[in-house]
C-alpha cells in the first residue's frame, strides 16, 4: 500500500493494545501498523482514527477509508455488518483521547523526557506562561513555551495559529525540544484544549488556574460546565506536583492523590510604590517572601506573577531565581501594550479581564478613561451587556465599535452591548473600528489614558467571512503618524 503523510506510528499489536484494550474485530494481519491518520484528506495509512469533531464527524469517513486500504480503525462506533475480516478494528469510548494517547506513543512521550507545566484559566494565561518561562530560563533550564500569541520551540520563535495546538502537533512540538536540548516546557492551555484531549496523556509536573470568569459560552454552554473543564487539568499532574487555584481548593476541586493543591486567595501581591519602568511589589505565597521591581504596571499581573512564582519553587526555583525571572520577562504583546503615551492595547475581551484593565488603569490615570472596545461575532451573546456595564462603571468615555463580529450584524452587536450601560452620557459608536480608534485618539489628552481593548496581538479583523489586515497598534501609530 502506497503510504500517506501520516503519523509515523511504528506499533505491533499488542502495543495499541496497551494503549486502546482489546480489538473488537482482529484480523490475522498485519501485526504491525507504521503509520496512522484522523485526516480522510490524506493518502491511506494503515490506522485511521475516526475522531468526532464538532463540524466533521470522522465516523463517516470509515467506508472511504477501508475502501482505500487501511488496516485498522479506532472508532467510538463498533463495525456494522459486512465490515471486511481482514481489519482489526477498536471500539473506543472517545477517539480524540485515543488519538491523543496514540500520538504519545507515537513521538516516545515526550512530556517524560522535560518538565512540563500547563497553565489554564480565562485571563492572564499567556503573562503567565512567559513569565514563568522567564524564572525557568534564569535557573538554567533550556525552556520553550506555547501561547496563543506566539511559541518558542527547540530554540525557534514563531508566532502561533492557536491557543493550544492539535494533539499530534503538540506532542512533535515536544518531541522536537527535548531531541533539542529543551529541559522544560510551558503550555497555555485552553478549556477547548482540555475538554478536546489535545493535551491527555502529557504528565504535567505542576499546572494552574489563573483565574475562573466567563468565555466560551457558546462551546461550553454555561460557566458551570466551563469552570469544571478548566479544573480538571489537575488530573494531568503528577504525583508530588502543585495544582493552583484562584479559589478555595477544599470546596472546588476534587481530590487528587499527592499533589498539593494551593489557592491563591491564601496568598497575594502588594504594590509597595508606583516607578518609571512599573512597580515596586512584593510577593508572599508557600516558602515565598520577596520584593521586586516589576515591569509592568497593573495589579492583576501581580497575581499572574505569583502564579508564576508558586509553580516556579515546585520545579525547584529559588527565590532569587524567581525574582530574578520575573524583573527581566517581557511583556506579551498586546497585553496592556503601550503604544503611544497613555495609549494601551489589550486583549481584554472578556467581562472580568475588561474590568481589570480599566480598575488598574484608573490608578494611574490622574485625567479621563477611555475605552474602546466591541464584541466578537458568533461567540457567547451574554457577555455583551456585562461588558457594557463594566464600561459604563469604570471609564469616563466609551467608544463601541466592531471587535471580530463575524457573521452578525455589527449594529446588532453594539446594541447589545449598549443594553447594559444605561443613560451613561459619554458614548460613541461606530462599527468602524479605525474611525472609532482615530475619534478616542482625537480627545486624548496629556494625563488621559486610553485603552484599545479586545483584540490585543491579533493582526487582522474578520467580517462577513472575510480577513482583512488590522492590528489596532499599528492603526494607533498610523493615526498618529508614528514610524516604527
Amino acid at each position: 500500500m502506497v503510504k500517506g503523510h501520516g503519523i509515523q506510528l511504528s506499533g505491533s499489536v499488542e502495543d495499541l493494545q496497551r494503549i486502546l484494550g482489546s480489538p473488537v474485530l482482529s484480523a490475522s494481519s498485519p501485526s504491525f501498523f507504521s503509520e496512522m491518520t484522523w485526516d480522510n484528506r490524506q493518502n491511506p495509512s494503515d490506522l485511521f482514527v475516526a475522531i468526532r469533531g464538532t463540524a466533521f464527524d470522522g465516523v463517516d469517513s470509515i467506508p472511504q477509508m477501508i475502501q482505500s486500504g487501511v488496516l485498522g480503525i479506532v472508532s467510538e462506533t463498533k463495525p456494522p455488518q459486512g465490515t471486511p475480516e481482514n481489519l482489526t478494528w477498536w471500539h473506543v469510548e472517545n477517539s480524540r483521547e485515543a488519538f491523543a494517547h496514540l500520538v504519545q506513543h507515537a513521538f516516545r512521550d515526550p512530556g517524560k523526557d522535560q518538565q512540563v507545566f500547563g497553565i489554564t484559566g480565562t485571563n492572564g494565561k499567556s503573562s503567565t506562561v512567559r513569565m514563568l518561562a522567564s524564572i525557568l530560563e534564569v535557573s538554567g533550564c533550556n525552556t520553550g513555551w506555547i501561547t496563543t500569541v506566539d511559541q518558542k520551540v527547540a530554540g525557534e520563535s514563531s508566532e502561533s495559529s492557536c491557543t493550544t495546538p492539535s494533539a499530534d502537533v503538540l506532542a512533535s512540538s515536544l518531541r522536537r525540544h527535548v531531541d533539542d536540548g529543551g529541559r522544560s516546557m510551558v503550555l497555555e492551555i485552553s478549556s477547548h484544549a482540555i475538554h478536546q484531549h489535545r493535551t491527555t496523556g502529557i504528565p504535567l509536573v505542576s499546572a494552574a488556574v489563573t483565574q475562573l470568569g466567563r468565555d466560551h459560552l457558546d462551546y461550553h454552554q454555561t460557566v458551570t460546565e466551563y469552570h469544571q473543564v478548566k479544573k480538571s487539568l489537575q488530573h494531568q499532574v503528577k504525583a508530588g506536583g502543585f495544582f493552583l487555584l484562584p479559589t478555595d481548593p477544599l470546596e472546588k476541586t476534587e481530590d487528587v492523590a499527592f499533589v498539593d493543591v494551593f489557592s491563591q486567595g491564601r496568598w497575594g501581591g502588594k504594590i509597595i510604590e508606583r516607578t518609571s519602568r512599573g512597580i515596586r511589589a512584593s510577593l508572599h505565597g508557600p516558602r515565598l517572601e520577596l520584593e521586586l521591581d516589576f515591569p509592568r504596571p497593573a495589579i492583576h499581573d501581580l497575581s499572574n506573577a505569583l502564579c508564576a512564582a508558586i509553580l516556579a519553587i515546585s520545579a525547584g526555583a529559588s527565590t532569587e531565581e524567581i525574582r530574578q525571572g520575573l524583573e527581566i520577562s517581557r511583556p506579551v504583546p498586546g497585553r496592556l501594550e503601550e503604544v503611544a503615551e497613555g495609549i494601551f492595547v489589550d486583549y481584554a475581551h472578556t467581562p472580568d479581564a475588561l474590568e481589570a484593565v480599566l480598575k488598574a488603569s484608573r490608578e494611574f490615570c490622574s485625567g479621563d478613561l477611555r475605552v474602546v472596545f466591541g464584541c466578537g461575532g458568533d461567540r457567547d451573546r451574554g457577555k455583551r451587556p456585562e461588558m457594557g456595564r463594566i464600561a459604563a462603571r469604570h471609564a469616563d468615555e466609551v467608544y463601541l465599535t466592531d471587535d471580530n463580529p463575524r457573521s452578525e450584524s455589527s449594529t446588532q452587536i453594539l446594541q447589545q452591548i449598549r443594553g447594559g450601560m444605561g443613560s451613561h452620557p459619554r458614548v460613541i459608536e461606530s462599527t468602524n473600528r479605525r474611525d472609532a480608534i482615530a475619534a478616542a485618539i482625537h480627545q486624548h489628552q496629556t494625563d488621559d489614558i486610553l485603552i484599545i481593548a479586545g483584540k490585543g496581538h491579533e493582526t487582522t479583523q474578520e467580517i462577513q467571512g472575510e480577513l482583512t489586515p488590522f492590528d489596532d497598534r499599528q492603526v494607533v501609530r498610523d493615526i498618529l503618524g508614528v514610524v516604527t
